[in-house]
């Protein structure tokens, strides 16, 4: 039989069979878990709450004012509005200047594009906030859009002269 003629090869030669041959292996020697640092061969056991009624089968049920009464609450509002960075409290007013998740303020601020001129109040969007650890705010500025965007343009440009002659600074003190 020529190889490669019959569409049955397997990869055999010639005379030879598709016979599963019993393999010697040799057993693990060290029985040592590299990563655990422990036994191969321990058993992990959970344990399981005692759930006994039916009440603590089911889960308890709140009422949707129930729920909104919750979130109302102090407690809730401390918990919800705590910074994840640096863990100042935006509820009770405590924020950390050099923290980007803070943003330099607690709750509500001055309106960002106007530094306040338009006398707007902005608020703090907690979910953005936590979600990318950088303070978002929500918010209107008041003042025309070709003030507001004057504004913007001073702003990116004192802040790109800021950060070349921090940049030129450095340069110098290496």
């Amino acid at each position: 039989m020529e190889l490669g003629v019959s569409g049955d090869d397997e990869g055999f030669a010639e005379g030879d069979s598709q016979v599963d041959a019993q393999m010697e292996c040799s057993p693990v020697v060290d029985l040592e878990d590299e990563l655990l640092e422990g036994p191969r061969n321990n058993t992990v056991y959970y344990s399981i709450p005692n759930t006994n009624t039916d009440e603590d089968k089911q889960g308890k049920n709140f009422t949707k004012d129930e729920v909104e009464e919750m979130m109302k609450s102090d407690d809730y509002q401390r918990k919800i509005a705590t910074c994840h960075l640096c863990r100042e409290c935006w509820f009770n007013n405590s924020y950390s200047d050099n923290c980007c998740e803070c943003g330099g303020y607690s709750l509500s601020r001055p309106c960002p594009i106007c530094q306040g001129q338009c006398s707007q109040i902005w608020t703090r969007n907690i979910r953005s906030s936590h979600t990318y650890h950088q303070a978002y705010w929500d918010g209107t500025c008041k003042l025309p859009p070709d003030v507001q965007q004057a504004f913007f343009m001073r702003n990116v440009v004192d802040s790109s002269e800021q950060t070349l002659a921090e940049g030129m600074q450095d340069l110098s003190t290496c």
